[in-house]
């Protein structure tokens, strides 16, 4: 199954890095640990993409990182961006998740918006709880389930076999139309922009292309992945879930975090 090129697009936002980007990063995965600081953790990135979250992990004083994608450019990427923190106990490696090695366990794995482009979303979470330490936790983010989601698996497939010319084109009306659907609704589309960078420190475009593109694709509700999550052996502790809607402008990613039943 061919996959669609998410290190090409990470590679140029790697370039808007900066420090208030990196601050959202941290503030993210403060809330979603619930801890100030993950000194003496251990952190798995799967699918570290920019690595911005390697990152955010880094500043917050972790023990020692194994960052991971199956995107060759996203490695360079994660490597270009992380030797800037001359951080030493960090291992960035091309590697497909379903290959880890089970008996290498970790406080923290961590997999933001990543899985459900595996291609078999279900095994891949199931692959993600085998590497999670006895008292460690495992932070998922995966698209909600929409109404639409079946028509948004047929627009991937177009976008990421298309040519950039075709590709450019939906993406101008994809924008076109959430300014257009803004503007009904009396919200300000700059002060949008300018605020987006509080989500984990990205950028509206870049997750536009990323949206548009992102094939295979799987989404998931939250009673499902509960469910799931339970037959597993583990437990929700806590959640963010984005608005429940329709789905015209696709879903956003709920967040999770497990950890095992006692």
């Amino acid at each position: 199954m061919k996959h669609f090129k998410f290190g090409e697009n990470w590679k140029n936002f790697s370039n808007l890095i900066d420090n208030n980007r990196l601050k959202e990063a941290v503030t993210s995965l403060k809330k979603l640990t619930n801890k100030k600081s993950l000194n003496n953790l251990s952190f798995l990135d799967i699918g570290c993409g920019s690595g911005l979250s390697s990152l955010a992990a880094i500043q917050l004083n972790c023990k020692k990182i194994y960052a991971i994608d199956q995107d060759e450019q996203s490695i360079k990427t994660t490597k270009k961006v992380l030797q800037k923190s001359r951080f030493k106990k960090v291992k960035v490696e091309k590697k497909d998740l379903f290959t880890l090695n089970e008996k290498e366990k970790f406080d923290i794995v961590y997999s933001w918006g990543v899985l459900h482009h595996t291609g078999n979303m279900l095994e891949a979470i199931k692959k993600s709880t085998k590497m999670v330490s006895k008292n460690g936790m495992l932070i998922l983010a995966l698209y909600k389930k929409t109404n639409l989601c079946n028509l948004w698996k047929i627009e991937k497939y177009i976008y990421k076999s298309s040519p950039k010319m075709i590709q450019n084109f939906i993406k101008n009306l994809f924008i076109f139309l959430f300014k257009l659907a803004m503007i009904l609704k009396r919200k300000n589309f700059s002060n949008y922009i300018y605020d987006y960078k509080k989500k984990r420190g990205m950028d509206f475009y870049h997750d536009v292309h990323d949206w548009l593109g992102g094939y295979p694709y799987e989404s998931i509700s939250f009673e499902e992945i509960s469910k799931i999550m339970d037959k597993f052996g583990y437990k929700m502790i806590r959640s963010f879930q984005v608005k429940k809607q329709i789905g015209f402008f696709g879903t956003g990613c709920d967040e999770y975090v497990f950890k095992l039943k006692k």
